[in-house]
């Protein structure tokens, strides 16, 4: 019983069984009682009808013949007494038919009776024991007079037992009582059962999950909270399945872009060691490969800071007013010679409507661009994290340069708008975004190859929504495939 009870469905089954045998408990008791009292108050008035009915009828003919009595008392199965009160003005009463079968008044008085209140025409309804008949009855009597006097007094008297007639039909209804029990208890293992089953297949598949199989379907279908409830497990499963994907890919691009600079870096710095490299040229060359791989390294493990950062919500802002024009310029002089290597020119251009703010370009191979003209004017001033700001460009702007050939231009513009928003656009002209893979570009892990020279861990874009949104903005991207792409960087202005 106790094992039957440790499942939802035997708990279920048991808790509905206890709760419709409490329900029939308490209903039979409460009908019984309620039944017991109607029958009393039956009796009561039934009897108070016949003895004033009786007595009426002893003052207008006279005192009843016997079998007059014998019949009412098989009737109402109560015991008719006729007692008298005052033998001279019982003699006044009328006699018609034959003395010898009326009835003969009891002399002995009954303790009970209450005389005043027969006199005044009352009828004494009473509860008590009569030994001489029988303990606990129902006494109900009225007076009747002769010759203006009271002369007696009708008597009827009935057994409390009697009054439990309905009590043979208890073990009828309890029968009844059961058998409702066992038909609900039946129907509740039937109902718990079709609860129970698919938490249980949900159980079964989460145990699957769990040991790495993803192969298991849910057949539950419902619009109830069990079909709720599936539907998120569902969501889940494809969640976690993804991210273990996620995660599997991850370690073999961290592993695969780690090894890649470690390896040039460990081949050159052994050349300098054995003194293979001992012209000075071939020695700026290995050494110029060390720096920029270590640079590729530093940038890689800072992705990986801020990815865990993210995740273990532990990174800081700290907000200061920053001037757009200035810190772009900035993020500009940082990757105009990268830009010139890789022969894409760089700017940061005049954005339509605002005012102080002049284009200044780089020329593929230069060494520094000219920015000067950005801050000659007065620029736009926003309260936010200078840093992470300039990681966010900085991210957008190498993705750029990484998807743009030979040739093209990355453009970078920023505007007022007029909600009340700072928009600062990157835009270039490389290989664009194609349609399917637009929705996925902010994804971490995410990276699309085609055209790009620079395909990296595939966090930038993803780490720099993460930072734009908690900076209160957020990054939206248009692109036409083979025209370019355009990330824009929206944030609250204040001034």
């Amino acid at each position: 019983m106790f094992g039957f009870t440790k499942s939802l469905r035997g708990r279920f089954a048991a808790y509905f069984a206890i709760s419709i045998f409490i329900s029939l408990l308490i209903s039979g008791l409460l009908a019984g009682t309620l039944m017991q009292r109607y029958l009393k108050q039956k009796t009561i008035s039934d009897l108070k009808f016949q003895v004033e009915a009786l007595s009426q009828q002893i003052e207008t003919d006279g005192l009843p013949q016997r079998r007059y009595i014998a019949d009412l008392e098989k009737m109402y199965q109560t015991r008719a007494i006729i007692v008298s009160y005052k033998e001279q003005a019982l003699s006044e009463l009328p006699r018609p038919g034959t003395r010898a079968d009326e009835v003969v008044p009891n002399s002995r008085p009954l303790p009970i009776l209450d005389w005043n209140l027969l006199k005044e025409g009352g009828t004494q309804v009473a509860e008590t024991d009569l030994p001489e008949i029988e303990p606990n009855v129902l006494v109900v009597s009225h007076g009747f007079k002769a010759g203006g006097e009271l002369a007696g007094a009708v008597v009827f008297v009935k057994p409390m037992r009697l009054l439990q007639s309905w009590q043979p039909l208890a073990m009828e209804l309890l029968i009844a009582g059961f058998a409702s029990l066992a038909a609900s208890l039946l129907l509740s293992i039937l109902l718990a059962r079709r609860l129970s089953r698919p938490l249980h297949e949900i159980t079964q598949a989460a145990t699957a999950v769990a040991e790495g199989d993803f192969s298991r379907e849910l057949a539950v279908r419902s619009n109830d909270e069990i079909g709720r409830l599936a539907d998120a497990f569902r969501y889940m499963s494809s969640e976690v399945q993804l991210a273990q994907d996620q995660q599997r890919q991850f370690v073999i691009n961290v592993s695969h872009e780690l090894k890649t600079p470690l390896t040039a870096i460990a081949g050159h710095a052994q050349a300098l060691q054995d003194g293979v490299a001992d012209d000075p040229v071939t020695v700026a060359k290995s050494v110029a490969v060390v720096v920029s791989e270590t640079s590729r390294l530093s940038r890689l493990i800072e992705d990986l800071i801020s990815l865990a950062k993210f995740d273990a919500r532990q990174f800081e802002l700290k907000r200061a007013t920053v001037d757009v024009a200035d810190l772009i310029d900035t993020v500009i002089d940082s990757l105009v010679r990268d830009a010139g290597e890789r022969g894409v020119k760089l700017a940061a251009a005049a954005s339509p409507g605002l005012t102080g703010v002049s284009a200044t370009t780089s020329s593929p191979g230069a060494a520094v661009g000219s920015p000067a003209s950005a801050a000659e004017s007065p620029g736009i001033t926003i309260t936010s994290d200078s840093d992470r700001l300039r990681q966010i460009l900085l991210n957008l702007v190498m993705n750029a340069l990484a998807h743009t050939p030979e040739g093209g231009e990355v453009t970078v513009t920023h505007k007022r708008t007029a909600s009340g928003q700072i928009e600062i656009a990157v835009s270039d002209t490389g290989v664009g975004i194609d349609a399917d893979d637009l929705p996925l570009v902010f994804d971490r892990f995410y990276r699309g190859g085609k055209g790009s020279r620079n395909a990296g861990l595939g966090l930038g874009l993803s780490i720099s929504r993460e930072l734009a949104r908690a900076l209160g903005g957020d990054i939206s991207v248009a692109s036409t495939p083979g025209q370019g792409s355009c990330f824009t960087v929206s944030l609250p202005f204040s001034g």
